[in-house]
């Protein structure tokens, strides 16, 4: 087993899916796939659940996928402790949700890297959970992750950056599209687009409507703001998205939700693996809500 078996298992296993693992990687999808079947019969089990719309992690995967970030942020350190460089103040790696929108990423890493010249940065956009797990390992130095509150790691360092709840996004000439408001209720059994099953937005809006005792009417399931918004302005369902996304598509309305499921944005390090200038990262982002 190579290092690039372990680092290709984890690219599958986050994005679910071969194709889009393969177009991060870099590599061809056979390629891919066969690096993974080679994997798979050198550890003896099946580490993915394969089928036609995604892939799913096997009891052994999810094993598997915990220890490799583990392996790999090992790795991280030990090339640090052995270069004598100190890696981790010319290297960041920053996961952020899509649905991030008040924080401008860009603006606070271009001040760092003014003060730090020829520092490797790294932006990946990954769901609230796959963030929590790479700063959890150490293959995220900083995360950008929106959860209900209680529901952040009590280990990790956490900055709030700002708080808002879930809206509703409605092609203009909809009926709800000219309300000032809604409650949950207005969408009982009316069609939705939500992100996927599992996510933490997805059980922040399951919560909500467990709540209120509103059954969810039928849902599509997307990964990103871009994929919700589209579904959207297509008439598939209403939109929930956060409301600082409030423009994210020219053709969609943004009505408030009375009774939404509310979450608070943080900037999120593991104290295990922080660097200076991790955490000097996390001031110039809380700096753009403060000043």
């Amino acid at each position: 087993m190579e290092l690039r078996h372990i680092r290709y298992a984890l690219a599958v296993a986050e994005d679910r899916h071969f194709s889009r693992a393969a177009l991060r990687l870099h590599v061809s999808q056979s390629a891919l796939s066969t690096q993974i079947r080679d994997l798979e019969r050198e550890l003896g089990v099946e580490l993915f659940q394969r089928n036609s719309r995604n892939v799913g992690l096997t009891e052994s995967g999810e094993v598997f996928v915990s220890r490799a970030r583990d392996v790999l942020g090992a790795v991280s350190r030990l090339v640090s402790d052995v270069s004598g460089s100190n890696v981790e103040q010319v290297r960041l790696t920053v996961g952020v949700i899509s649905s991030a929108g008040r924080v401008d990423v860009g603006q606070a890493l271009a001040a760092l890297t003014q003060r730090h010249p020829g520092i490797d940065v790294t932006v990946r956009p990954y769901g609230s959970e796959v963030v929590i797990d790479g700063v959890r390992s150490g293959a995220i130095d900083v995360g950008i992750v929106g959860l209900a509150p209680g529901r952040l790691p009590k280990t990790f360092s956490a900055t709030p950056l700002w708080s808002e709840s879930t809206a509703a996004f409605v092609p203009d000439g909809h009926p709800f599209s000219t309300l000032p408001s809604i409650r949950l209720d207005d969408l009982r059994d009316v069609p939705l687009v939500d992100f996927a099953s599992g996510s933490e937005a997805r059980v922040q809006t399951d919560q909500a409507f467990a709540e209120s005792r509103v059954p969810r009417g039928r849902t599509y399931e997307a990964n990103s703001v871009d994929l919700i918004c589209s579904l959207t302005v297509n008439g598939l369902g209403v939109g929930l998205l956060p409301e600082s996304m409030s423009a994210p598509h020219p053709e969609l309305v943004c009505v408030p939700i009375a009774d939404a499921p509310h979450r608070v944005v943080h900037a999120i390090t593991d104290p295990a693996h922080s660097s200076s200038l991790a955490r000097e990262f996390v001031t110039l982002l809380s700096d753009q809500f403060t000043t």
